[in-house]
């Protein structure tokens, strides 16, 4: 083959590539450089003696990287027929003339200017770079740093920046966390589970609520998303949370097409027909409210929740289906609801919240 070095030749390629490691031991990329020779050798050796593809082989040897085997395999050869295995040596990448290009003045110019155009304009980084690329203030272009990265890492290291900093998480202090004061105030939201970024066999959707002030949660696995589905979800929602003491009285959405009223109109008349979903609210005795659009902060616990899913199913491997999805899922809402200490509830879990509240309130009528 092109890349495999023939069977007769191997014996003093080995040789000759010792020989040359040995002397070059003190080389800084010595072990990298090994490391890759030593691949090929294992490799072309057991290309004779095994019956296997080359695929299986750079897989095992080289970890799956085709190019780098091609490459190196390449390398190698020419190498060895040219017989100066000394071009197989790492070189540095770094220039050997360094070209600083911009003073000390043309930083401190940009870095004020940066401020000044902060408090007056209260304009950001990238607003300000690029307005300085066309000439904005009569700044010369020669004076601006050609990557962002560069005009960031300048703004960055000046003191100004930190003063900056620590007066936006003063501003933010003033903020409140937003809590309620009762239970039952839910939040729902679905969550889509893909098979290319979950071990699961198809793709599913996962409806979640949240109760607001204790952060009880349950969910439930659907394999579509629909009017019916969302309405069975609620209902063994109302279900678990019933046996935990919790009435749901008020449940807050996105405006996705099951939740939201549908607008029907024509040329004579104007008429909204509710939907089948918040019917079924009004009937159970829930209040449907729906969070204003493109505000995901307005059902930001559960958005937050959401998070938690990317982590939870790093070590999977096996491909689970719907039922298996929901058992594996009931295990971690019962960690999250009676054994996850929270820094929201101050250091308690959601149970724990749950109790002092029921707790309190029996207090209150006795």
């Amino acid at each position: 083959m092109k890349y495999i070095i023939s069977q007769a030749d191997l014996a003093d390629l080995k040789a000759k590539a010792q020989s040359w490691l040995s002397s070059n031991c003190r080389n800084p990329y010595y072990y990298k450089t090994k490391k890759r020779i030593t691949a090929y050798l294992n490799l072309c050796t057991y290309f004779y003696i095994e019956e296997t593809t080359l695929t299986k082989l750079i897989k095992k040897y080289f970890k799956n990287a085709t190019k780098t085997f091609y490459r190196w395999a390449e390398k190698i050869m020419t190498a060895y027929y040219s017989d100066n295995l000394d071009l197989l040596l790492f070189k540095t990448t770094k220039p050997q003339n360094l070209n600083y290009q911009y003073s000390l003045n043309s930083r401190e110019k940009v870095c004020d200017l940066y401020f000044d155009y902060k408090n007056l304009q209260a304009g950001g980084i990238w607003s300000l770079f690029n307005n300085l690329k066309i000439g904005f203030h009569g700044v010369k272009n020669s004076e601006v740093p050609k990557n962002i990265k560069t005009f960031y890492r300048w703004i960055k290291s000046d003191p100004r920046w930190k003063e900056l900093k620590q007066q936006i998480k003063q501003t933010k202090r003033h903020f409140k966390r937003y809590e309620v004061s009762e239970i039952g105030l839910l939040q729902m939201d679905a969550k889509i589970i893909t098979t290319s970024n979950f071990p699961v066999d198809k793709k599913y959707y996962i409806y979640d609520f949240i109760d607001e002030m204790t952060r009880i949660v349950f969910g439930y696995v659907y394999d579509s998303l629909g009017t019916n589905n969302a309405i069975n979800a609620v209902q063994r929602a109302m279900k678990d949370f019933g046996e935990l003491g919790i009435t749901i009285k008020r449940l807050r959405t996105d405006n996705a097409p099951e939740f939201i009223t549908t607008n029907w109109s024509n040329k004579k008349a104007y008429k909204v027909k509710e939907r089948p979903f918040t019917t079924f609210l009004s009937r159970s005795g829930i209040v449907h409210e729906t969070t204003p659009i493109r505000s995901p902060q307005s059902n930001g616990k559960i958005e937050r929740f959401h998070q938690h899913y990317n982590k939870l199913f790093y070590s999977k491997d096996k491909k689970l289906n719907q039922n298996e999805l929901q058992h594996y899922l009931n295990k971690y809402y019962y960690f999250y609801n009676f054994e996850r200490p929270h820094s929201s509830l101050n250091t308690k879990t959601p149970f724990q919240t749950l109790q002092i509240f029921i707790k309190n309130n029996l207090r209150k009528f006795t």
